[in-house]
């Protein structure tokens, strides 16, 4: 079963009279200024399939509490927590002009996700440390951030399973960190449309070129 909502100004809450979506596995909303949550009184065993959800342009919306979700696509004015989303394997963070920086905390929680992607968040200037919690990541894809401009020294550190590193048109991305060495799983790493970073990896001769070495399968397009 899948439920898609857009553009109810007046609903603060997805609300039905029994209160339970038995069979529910994805939930698309968007554009609901309003919305609050997805239920007036929340409990876990309200959504027990949902799988997959999308919140889009709900900056008052409050993730509730849903134990078998594990794709989450939302903008980051949308985004509050994930500290109710323990399950969660795929996580994308999207189209916002005003965000510079992202909660610190956001990753503690998320021991299970495998898949982060977070693009078109376009005055993004650096992500949080919390990064380094996210032991079980193996990508993670930084598209169309135009004002980020430096990647997580310590946050790094902790992506101990990540195989795959994708950054593309991060124009203000000007060096990657040390910890990239340390990064041993990692085959694959993708930087296109980054003209200073790109430089930097060149083959050999760049000031990062060190950084990057031990891995298999390099794509640079500066």
């Amino acid at each position: 079963m899948n439920v898609k909502l857009r553009q109810q100004e007046s609903t603060e809450y997805v609300d039905v009279d029994s209160g339970r979506f038995p069979s529910l596995r994805k939930l698309v909303i968007w554009d609901i200024s309003n919305l609050k949550g997805l239920l007036k009184k929340e409990g876990e065993k309200q959504f027990p399939v949902l799988e997959e959800m999308t919140i889009k342009s709900c900056s008052m919306f409050v993730i509730p509490t849903l134990p078998s979700l594990k794709v989450y696509v939302t903008d980051a004015s949308s985004f509050r927590s994930t500290s109710n989303l323990s399950a969660l394997t795929s996580l994308d963070i999207s189209d916002n002009v005003e965000t510079t920086s992202l909660p610190e905390e956001m990753f503690k929680s998320l021991a299970n996700l495998k898949y982060l992607k977070i693009y078109l968040v376009n005055n993004l200037k650096k992500l949080p440390t919390s990064l380094a919690s996210l032991n079980a990541l193996k990508s993670l894809k930084i598209e169309f951030c135009d004002a980020l401009e430096s990647l997580p020294e310590e946050g790094v550190k902790g992506l101990t399973s990540l195989t795959q590193l994708s950054i593309t048109y991060c124009v203000m991305l000007q060096c990657l960190p040390e910890g990239l060495q340390r990064l041993t799983a990692l085959t694959t790493l993708t930087i296109s449309d980054c003209p200073t970073l790109g430089k930097r990896c060149e083959k050999g001769i760049g000031e990062d070129w060190h950084k990057i070495a031990h891995i298999p399968n390099l794509n640079i397009y500066s």
